[in-house]
């Protein structure tokens, strides 16, 4: 098995409509392992409280910073996602990613759906790999 050390989780690209692949695309990662807990990280804060004498220690999480940093992750890059306004390309920028997949229902049905595709095949391959 080959690893490219230097982009270990590069996207995997779906394509809008699979019959007419100039219709635009995007690329899409899982999030686990140290870029899951780095966008935690980046997300919450230790916060303390004390009730009755006793000290209480949790994590508060931001959760707009959570989605902002997770959708930037997760979407690598995007073809064909154009302004009904001007047909111009949208950028693939972190605040457009956010923009998107929190205010677009058929955006983030299609992200979110092919993120459940790649989480299932990672799934497979992990257990494959312990049978073997």
């Amino acid at each position: 098995m080959k690893f490219n050390l230097s982009n270990l989780n590069p996207g995997t690209k779906f394509f809008f409509n699979e019959d007419d692949e100039k219709e635009g695309s995007v690329s899409l990662r899982v999030c686990a392992g140290d870029d899951l807990r780095a966008i935690r990280k980046q997300s919450a804060q230790d916060k303390v409280e004390y009730r009755r004498g006793s000290r209480i220690e949790y994590k508060k999480v931001n959760e707009e910073v959570e989605n902002t940093l997770l959708w930037d992750f997760c979407i690598v890059e995007w073809e064909g996602v154009l302004s009904e306004e001007t047909n111009q390309p949208i950028p693939c920028t972190k605040e457009n990613k956010s923009l998107l997949m929190g205010k677009s229902p058929v955006f983030s049905k299609f992200v979110g759906d092919k993120l459940s595709i790649l989480a299932d095949i990672e799934d497979k391959e992990k257990e494959d790999l312990e049978k073997n």
